[in-house]
Formats: structure tokens, C-alpha cells, sequence
């Protein structure tokens, strides 16, 4: 997620070095203790009854400075497959594919207004919760909230139908590379095993979310001094739409190509045991027959990925920067400890309860890392033993993360995207509270309600 930020600034890279600083000091505070381990079918376990005293090893102030390197380092393949996902997306922005694609949306003729609020957020549900995209939906916000002023309803609706919908979506996206992904990386689970489920989350949160927007607009449609922005003006944001982006047979068959893309990932990854390798390889492929498609030529389309790759770099740095923690946990010997704290005082709760308090634990932890790469690559390590330990599956523990994580992208303003798509709405928190709090809420009894289910089934494969 970008990390810009307005007000109180939760900048990630301090709060990881802030981290590893307090791991470090805890080498020297916590008793020591390991679990022994077995490895069988390539999955390693915590035995449960192992826990048994070993020797201090406290951290040394140049392992703190050598944990980054090695953060670095361990993380390099998902570090860079982001940076490469970064350029091709750019790629499809610069080449109009994007912009065509969201316009021709736009100009749907013949539709109510409120059928075409609703093409679009249900378009951006696809982008955020299919495509894990967020933040790179920005140049598309304005239009869209200009389009809804134009509707006659407010510049509210029109970031909920744009930026809203992306963030939402993308907290339950089945497939996201950057939670589902790195979670199932560190918990050795078959990349995005578990998707229907995870489907099932996504339709709902989506169909709830597009209920609470309709509801909103037909209500200041109705009466527009019930607008939460009546007090604003906002006749400057209403821009025209740029009409030299249309969807042309060659933007139309980068869709196709882009679906597909997408597509042969998704069943690499669930039949083939690909990884992080084979799936930047395929979109590195659909991003050059873009390329190729719109005519780009060899040096633009190397500078397409180049900047995309620039853009995505601050992000997949906190991947590497989140990894520095768990590397430093390593050198001081205090995660199977923390494990086993947590562990004992969480034995007596039911494996549902557990699951809510790991939900509820990511909700708040999202508050300091709001990247969702960086989050679970620091945390996971201590919650995939925990589940090991009190009986629950790691898919669980991993959908626990992504709730916890993703939900409260729409509520924390330490989370730089959500400030920007309030900006640009002129929306302020205050009054974007006020819109979401009732259906936050709503959110979190659905996802409490998906945790008992997953529970309930040994949601797996383990």
C-alpha cells in the first residue's frame, strides 16, 4: 500500500526499525526456550510438548544493523516480482488500457445513474479483489467523482464507488499477491489454496458494500441536503473525461490478453506448485504483448517497467524491512518463547475465540505497518506456530491475517491510500467515519461469521 501520509505520520520503515530495536532488547529480557520441529511432506511443525529451556543468545548491535541485509536478501524473490507487477501495471496505465477501459464504463448510455454507479464499483471490485490493485487506481478517482457530481449525487459516492470499492475489495481479494500470497509463503501452504472460500468473503463484503453505497446515493439523490458533503464545495472537482482514451480493438484485446494472464497464473499456482518465480514470468509475457499490441516501442516499454518498477520499489522494500524483524526475533531466540507465552495463556479458549484474537490482533497491528506484504511477513512466523500449537489450521491463521489486515485499510489514517482518496474527495475523516462506522461494524460480524465457519471445517488443506 502507499505510504503517503497526512497528519500523524506512521512511517513503516521506522516502525520496523523501531521493531527490531524492541526484538533486540527483548533478547536479553525474555527466558529462553525452544520447540523442537519436524519437517514431513516439506511442511514443518512445532511439536507441541517440546518447549524446553536453551541458552540466552541476546542480540548484538551489529546483528541489528546486519538483520536489514539479510531481510533483504531472504525476501528478494517476492521483493522483486512486486517491483516486476509494478511495471507491467504501468504499463497498461501509460498505453491508455486502463483509463479506456474505466471510460467505457463511464459512457454506458441508456442505464440509470444508479445502474451505472453500479457497473463502476463493480468493475473496481474486480480491480481490488481480483487483481489486488489499491493505490494504482488513484488517476482514476477524479473522473469517476466528477461523473457522480455530474449524476447529480456527491463527491462521497464518488471516491465509495472508486477507491472504497478497491480497498474493500482488495482486504478479501481471494487471490492478493501481497497478504494472500506472502502468508502463504512463510505458512508453507500451497499458494492461494482456500480461494473459495475466500470467494464466497469477497461476494459478500462486496454485496454489502454496494448495498451501503446505493442506499447513501438514493438517499441524497432524493434529498441532497442530507449529503454528508453539503457543506463543501466541490464544483471544482468536476473535470472532463479524456475522450482520446477508448476502448479500441487493440485496448480490447489487452484486456483479453490481461484476463488471461491472470488467468494461467491462478491455475499455475493452484496445479502446477508455481511460486512467486512463474508468476512474475507470465505477467512479465502479457505486459511485453501489451506493449506490443498499443505499438510501444522497445525503449518506451523499458521505461514503462522502469518507472512502474520505481514506484513499486518503496513497497516491496517493507517486505524486506518486515523480514529484518523476524531475522532479529531469529538471532535472539524469542519467537518460540513468544510462541509459547501466547500459547498458554490462550489454551483454555476455544479455537474460535483464538482466531478472533488473532483477527483482532491484526486489526490493530495494521494501525503501524499499513502495508499488507509487510504486516504478514512480520507476523506470521508467530502466528503459524500459534495455530500449530493451539490446534487451528493455518489457512485459518492466514485468513485471520487478512481480515485483520485488510479491513481496517478503510479505517485507520495511518493508511496513506485511504487519505489520498479522501483528498481528492475533499472528504474529510470525520465525515468519512461517519459514512462507514455502522457498516465496519456489519464487516466484522460477517468476518467473525467466516472465521467460525473456517474453524468449523478445518478450513485447509492444514
Amino acid at each position: 500500500m502507499s505510504n503517503k501520509k497526512q497528519g500523524i505520520n506512521f512511517n513503516p520503515f521506522i516502525v520496523m526499525a523501531c521493531m527490531v530495536i524492541a526484538c533486540a532488547a527483548a533478547s536479553y529480557v525474555i527466558a529462553p526456550g525452544a520447540y523442537d520441529r519436524e519437517t514431513i511432506d516439506g511442511v514443518t511443525r512445532v511439536l507441541a510438548d517440546s518447549y524446553h529451556p536453551v541458552d540466552r543468545t541476546p542480540v548484538t548491535l551489529f546483528q541489528i544493523f546486519k538483520s536489514l541485509p539479510e531481510g533483504l536478501t531472504a525476501t528478494a524473490n517476492m521483493m522483486f516480482v512486486v517491483m516486476l507487477i509494478g511495471g507491467v501495471v504501468q504499463i497498461y496505465s501509460d498505453t491508455g488500457v486502463m483509463a479506456a477501459a474505466i471510460n467505457s464504463v463511464l459512457n454506458v448510455k441508456k442505464v440509470s445513474s444508479e445502474a451505472i454507479i453500479s457497473l463502476i464499483m463493480i468493475a473496481f471490485f474486480v480491480i481490488g479483489g481480483i487483481l489486488g490493485w489499491s493505490e494504482q487506481i488513484i488517476p482514476f478517482v477524479p473522473i469517476v467523482i466528477s461523473l457522480t457530481l455530474a449524476l447529480g449525487y456527491d463527491s462521497l459516492v464518488g471516491m465509495a464507488i472508486s477507491g472504497f470499492a478497491c480497498l474493500i475489495s482488495f482486504a478479501v481479494g481471494p487471490f492478493n499477491v501481497y497478504t494472500v500470497g506472502t502468508s502463504h509463503t512463510i505458512a508453507e501452504l500451497p499458494m492461494f489454496s482456500g480461494w473459495q472460500l475466500r470467494i464466497c468473503a469477497l461476494l459478500v463484503i462486496c454485496a454489502l458494500s454496494l448495498f451501503w453505497v446505493l442506499r447513501y446515493a438514493r438517499k441524497i439523490k432524493k434529498d441532497p441536503s442530507k449529503s454528508l458533503m453539503a457543506d463543501v464545495d466541490t464544483s471544482d472537482l468536476r473535470i472532463p473525461t479524456d475522450i482520446s482514451d477508448v476502448l479500441n480493438t487493440p485496448k480490447t484485446l489487452s484486456l483479453v490478453v490481461l484476463a488471461i494472464s491472470f488467468a494461467v497464473v491462478i491455475y499455475g499456482l493452484l496445479n502446477l506448485g508455481w511460486s512467486y518465480t512463474e508468476m512474475g514470468a507470465v505477467f512479465m509475457m502479457g505486459g511485453i504483448v501489451v506493449a506490443l499490441l498499443n505499438r510501444v516501442a522497445p525503449t518506451a516499454c523499458v521505461n514503462m517497467i522502469l518507472k512502474g518498477m520505481r514506484g513499486a520499489m518503496e513497497g516491496a522494500l517493507i517486505i524486506g524491512a518486515a523480514r529484518a524483524v523476524q531475522v532479529t526475533m531469529s538471532y535472539g531466540g524469542i519467537i518460540d518463547p513468544i510462541v509459547h507465552g501466547l500459547s498458554t495463556m490462550m489454551q483454555s479458549s476455544s479455537q474460535y475465540l483464538t482466531s478472533c484474537v488473532m483477527f483482532i490482533m491484526n486489526f490493530f497491528i495494521n494501525m503501524l505497518i499499513p502495508s499488507g506484504s509487510g504486516q504478514a511477513t512480520a507476523v506470521m512466523p508467530i502466528m503459524v506456530p500459534l495455530a500449530d500449537m493451539l490446534g487451528i489450521t493455518r489457512q485459518t491463521a492466514v485468513l485471520a491475517f487478512q481480515f485483520g489486515d485488510g479491513i481496517s485499510n478503510t479505517f485507520w489514517f495511518s493508511n496513506g491510500t485511504l487519505l489520498i482518496y479522501c483528498a481528492l474527495a475533499k472528504l474529510s475523516l470525520k465525515k468519512w467515519y461517519k459514512f462507514i462506522l455502522p457498516l465496519h461494524g456489519i464487516f466484522v460480524l460477517v468476518e467473525f461469521v467466516f472465521l467460525y465457519i473456517a474453524v468449523a471445517t478445518g478450513y485447509g488443506p492444514f
